[in-house]
């Protein structure tokens, strides 16, 4: 199915109108345009993806507008019939004028079938191209993925050809010590660790020291503590009795 705009003059409209019931019933949708307002959607239909059908009707011949649409859109999406005209514009057509004027809403009419015909031939040009499929998809990357295997394969197996064979240098310098390429390789193994002799590094002898300073120190005081209260009564009565000085406690 494809969208279908329909664009006529005035004296063409029920015909128009017949045409997009039919469409309709098919399961097109039908955009209907008359008159000279037919210019303000001529911008819009230029960019748009859908079949354009003139009706070429008596007064049609002479208007300026089906002469606008003629020249702005896409042969390729234009459908042209007639209704009673016989000279057309000459512009450049890909399909011929479609004879409606014996039309009288057969299906089964020629003028109906080729119509349709032309319809079909211009949904299928507008389609988007059919996706790969899935089949075709997998056996491409099957392709690939034995391609990048025998490739790794081919790899492998000459990188190993290289490294067994030796380069013409190596064999002269193996073959013939004296022709000045390379020459005989002495290896030496290094000693064992139990041939190694441990050196022990001796330090100085140095005096101990002396920990106990001989430092004199100075005479201390008897510690009293001092009063963290007041005497209480009894106390200061004990202090005043007490004239020899004694503590509590203490044998007089």
């Amino acid at each position: 199915m494809i969208d279908v705009r329909i664009v006529c003059s005035h004296d063409a409209v029920k015909l128009a109108e017949m045409l997009t019931r039919l469409l309709e019933a098919e399961e097109h949708r039908v955009r209907l345009t008359y008159g000279r307002q037919a210019l303000l959607e001529l911008e819009e239909a230029r960019e748009a993806r859908d079949a354009v059908l003139l009706i070429w009707s008596p007064d049609a011949r002479s208007q300026s507008y089906m002469l606008e649409w003629v020249r702005n859109i896409d042969p390729a999406r234009l459908v042209e019939i007639s209704r009673g005209a016989s000279d057309f514009h000459p512009i450049k057509r890909l399909a011929a004028v479609i004879d409606f004027t014996n039309w009288r809403g057969e299906r089964g009419a020629r003028a109906w079938k080729a119509l349709t015909e032309r319809l079909g031939a211009i949904a299928r040009s507008l389609a988007p191209p059919a996706p790969v499929p899935a089949k075709a998809l997998m056996a491409v990357g099957f392709a690939s993925m034995a391609a990048v295997a025998g490739a790794l394969v081919v790899r492998t197996n000459n990188a190993v050809e290289d490294i067994a064979t030796p380069a013409p240098l190596e064999e002269i310098a193996a073959t013939d010590p004296a022709s000045g390429v390379g020459g005989p390789l002495n290896a030496i193994e290094p000693a064992s660790l139990e041939d190694d002799v441990i050196r022990l590094r001796h330090y100085p002898e140095l005096e101990p020291l002396d920990a106990t300073p001989a430092i004199p120190l100075a005479p201390v005081a008897d510690y009293d503590a001092p009063e963290l209260r007041d005497p209480t009564l009894r106390e200061r009565f004990d202090g005043a009795l007490n004239t020899l000085g004694l503590r509590d406690n203490e044998p007089s």
